[in-house]
């Protein structure tokens, strides 16, 4: 195992990093099994916080239900519940020193893919011109 990746078996399934077995929901059997909570399972193993350990087939079904229960999934508890936890202006959000290493991890991967690099391209040059930002930070050799 290589710290923060997920295996999958032939099926599909995702491997239980305790005990080496194949589950279609990792989380779910981590929980009733080992007795950890989701958080701690994926921060000892180095997998991302934000994203679930499910073979593709329980992936679909989810979505499946969920959009058979689009009013009470989405609209109440996204849209409506979801106000108490939106960006509000003035808040500085997370520095750098509260951005856990699973992100940063995922943001690097993310930053050498071929539309971003042109995207950093781009905005290097406008922001670069206006003052507002370091050109030299986003300069890439050619």
């Amino acid at each position: 195992m290589s710290y923060g990746k997920i295996e999958f078996n032939n099926d599909g399934q995702p491997k239980c990093e305790i005990c080496g077995k194949f589950f279609s929901r990792v989380v779910s059997h981590v929980r009733q099994k080992h007795e950890i909570n989701e958080k701690d399972y994926k921060r000892q193993f180095g997998f991302d916080l934000k994203k679930g350990i499910c073979s593709n087939e329980s992936s679909k079904k989810t979505r499946l239900k969920t959009l058979e229960n689009y009013d009470k999934c989405i609209r109440l508890n996204l849209i409506i519940k979801g106000c108490e936890t939106r960006f509000n202006y003035g808040h500085v959000g997370r520095t750098k020193e509260r951005v856990s290493e699973q992100t940063r991890i995922r943001l690097k991967e993310r930053l050498k893919e071929p539309n971003m690099v042109e995207a950093m391209k781009k905005c290097g040059r406008t922001v670069g011109k206006s003052g507002l930002g370091n050109k030299k930070r986003w300069s890439f050799k050619k």
